[in-house]
């Protein structure tokens, strides 16, 4: 008996489909490097000396704390004065207001 003989075989691979293309903005260095290249390098600088000098004022302060340490004041207490005085007196007092009441209910007053 002779018949049709069917064969399987496997597709070829589909192509993959191209992503869809975007625009991306002109680049600054590649547009006119010189000037771009300088403008960065400015800034970079810029940012290093306020980092040094932010490390210079963090001297200082330590410094100024070690001294009010030594002459017997308690250098917490005075870190948390200076952050209640930056407050209004209005929400200063607010606060106040709330550490009696929390301390009141827990029995520390």
């Amino acid at each position: 008996m002779g018949g049709i003989r069917h064969e399987f075989r496997a597709l070829p691979p589909e192509k993959p489909k191209s992503a869809r293309k975007t625009r991306t903005a002109p680049d600054p260095i590649d547009a006119n490097p010189d000037s771009a290249a300088q403008q960065l390098k400015q800034l970079i600088e810029r940012l290093e000396r306020l980092e040094e000098e932010k490390r210079g004022i963090a001297d200082d302060i330590k410094e100024v704390k070690s001294e009010a340490k030594a002459l017997g004041y308690d250098v917490k207490t005075i870190t948390a004065i200076i952050a209640m005085r930056k407050l209004s007196p209005d929400v200063r007092q607010e606060a106040e207001a709330i550490l009696d009441t929390y301390k009141t209910a827990l029995g520390i007053v």
